[in-house]
């Protein structure tokens, strides 16, 4: 359990909820969770580098974003490699009570015919389509996360033919959505 207060607000977070400024959500309900971790370079005179920061983002929460309830937290600083522990904890929370539900549930949805939304990729029994691009699953050799992205990959391409940015809702879900579907 994770139980503190962070610049005056209170964070609470177990397995069963968050709550973080006064918002509650609880993680038997939520549709989407997010995070990411962002690097940027600060430069100095003369363009020369002088330290590199990093953004921790998480959030989690309801649909339509911006309009239903969600939690955004995020810690901004130098971090050499370790994330910030109360961001850590809200992303293994995640990784162990939220992802595998909604994972299951979107199969599930899948498996009866519907087709859902993850990550702004559409994804139904026949195959995928997002970004102006679709294929069957018999197509799809899998997805990979490089740089700040997940890049979906066609069998026998060698580029890549779907870049889907990690700030995307649920978009940690995709590559084991694309493993339980493709051919």
């Amino acid at each position: 359990m994770l139980h503190k207060q962070r610049y005056g607000v209170e964070l609470r977070a177990d397995q069963h909820s968050i709550t973080w400024d006064g918002r509650t959500i609880e993680l038997a309900r939520a549709e989407f969770v997010g995070y990411t971790v962002v690097q940027s370079r600060m430069r100095g005179p003369l363009n020369i580098s002088v330290h590199t920061s990093t953004d921790y983002h998480f959030e989690i929460g309801f649909f339509p974003v911006n309009k239903a309830p969600a939690i955004a937290f995020e810690e901004t600083g130098l971090r050499a490699g370790k994330p910030p522990e109360d961001w850590q904890f809200l992303v293994d929370l995640s990784k162990a009570y939220v992802e595998p539900r909604l994972a299951r549930q979107f199969l599930e949805a899948i498996q009866a015919g519907q087709t859902v939304n993850v990550a702004d990729v559409r994804l139904n029994r026949e195959g995928f389509a997002g970004g102006g691009v679709s294929r069957s699953w018999d197509a799809v050799a899998g997805v990979t996360f490089e740089k700040g992205n997940y890049f979906i990959h066609e069998k026998g391409g060698k580029r890549a033919i779907l870049r889907v940015p990690q700030q995307n809702q649920n978009v940690m879900l995709l590559p084991g959505l694309f493993d339980a579907l493709k051919r």
